[in-house]
């Protein structure tokens, strides 16, 4: 397991579907800003030393990826289609 998945698996799934932290991408500083949602908002604790660890862990699996359409085909020989 990569550091962090327990505290992460322990602290947010009291709340939330694992769904919702996998399908959520976000840099550290976008993990932080709904961490403080969260708290503001929400009534979520404060997280103490278990913070930092959260953090890392969720900024290092869960970044945003550029993902996107397939790349373009190369070097394609188009036939013509015939009845």
């Amino acid at each position: 397991m990569a550091p962090g998945f327990a505290v992460v698996s322990t602290t947010c799934v009291r709340c939330h579907s694992p769904k919702l932290i996998t399908e959520k991408r976000a840099t550290r500083e976008g993990w932080l800003a709904t961490i403080r949602w969260m708290q503001q908002t929400q009534g979520l604790w404060d997280l103490g030393p278990q913070e930092p660890v959260i953090l890392d862990y969720l900024a290092k699996n869960y970044a945003p990826k550029n993902e996107g359409r397939r790349p373009l085909l190369k070097n394609t020989e188009w036939y013509k289609l015939t009845n």
